[in-house]
């Protein structure tokens, strides 16, 4: 590695520490108090380090993946092409959805679980569309400007091009981080309710969650250090949206999505109509 690549993941991996407090997520207010700490930022230092050593071996993966028999499948690529659209997009969909219906079904807890998890997504994509927009990583089989394909050097970074073209959004992966931000969240909503059977329903949840980077990678649209802190990213955001959540009931997003609801409606009966408000 050149020392110009070297310098270009140097400074990619210290703008991942420095941007993530700035993102939607992190949100404080008077009475809730800060969300982040100087542990989360080290975490969050750390797990940027550790991507930077995994893309030593992003060559590697990569061959192993591309050099597969299973690729002749033509029933596993379909598969794994719907997988794939397993997206963050798809999942805040359901998940405001999901909110929806529960608030006009009077139902509260589901409400809570759905926001939760939605908001979970929501803040890991904010933050990661930053991050690559700004890195322009490009793909492990990357589409030039031209339209011409190549294989692409795994420290092939062009600044702010991220924004500009879908092939040099490879890190972190949105994928990733949109599977385990979701599963995390419903897994430590079922933690705090002591939902039953959680603890098997929790892992499937995470093994679930692994399909859609893994077809990633098989498509070759994702480096593996993409994958790892795709995935971390996601965890840490979910984890940290429910706890905080649940620790601060009063926070601003709780009380404008999750406030009572007002029924209005009218009682007849005794030859007097009633109106009720509840």
């Amino acid at each position: 590695m050149t020392f110009r690549r070297r310098a270009r993941v140097a400074a990619l991996l210290l703008a991942i520490g420095v941007a993530w407090p700035g993102t939607a997520f992190a949100q404080e207010s008077h009475h809730a108090g800060p969300v982040f700490s100087h542990r989360d930022l080290a975490i969050l230092g750390g797990a940027s380090v550790g991507a930077g050593l995994l893309s030593l071996f992003d060559v590697r993966v990569a061959r192993v993946f591309a050099e597969s028999s299973l690729h002749a499948n033509r029933r596993l690529n379909s598969s794994a092409k719907r997988t794939s659209a397993v997206t963050e997009t798809l999942l805040m969909l359901s998940g405001s959805g999901v909110w929806a219906l529960s608030r006009l079904g009077h139902s509260p807890g589901s409400a809570d679980v759905a926001l939760h998890t939605t908001e979970s997504v929501a803040a890991g994509a904010a933050f990661i569309q930053i991050i690559r927009g700004i890195g322009g990583r490009a793909r492990p089989y990357v589409v030039t400007d031209s339209g011409d394909t190549r294989d692409s050097d795994p420290y092939e970074f062009h600044w702010f091009k991220g924004f500009r073209s879908f092939n040099y959004r490879s890190f972190p992966s949105m994928h990733a981080m949109a599977s385990f931000a979701a599963a995390t969240a419903l897994s430590e909503e079922m933690r705090l309710r002591d939902t039953r059977h959680r603890r098997i329903v929790s892992p499937l949840l995470y093994l679930a969650a692994s399909a859609s980077p893994a077809a990633r990678m098989y498509l070759d649209e994702h480096w593996a250090s993409d994958i790892a802190l795709g995935a971390f990213l996601g965890i840490f955001s979910g984890q940290k949206v429910v706890s905080y959540s649940h620790a601060h009931p009063r926070n601003a997003i709780d009380r404008f999505f999750l406030k009572p609801t007002v029924s209005v409606g009218v009682s007849v009966g005794e030859g007097r109509i009633v109106p009720l408000i509840r």
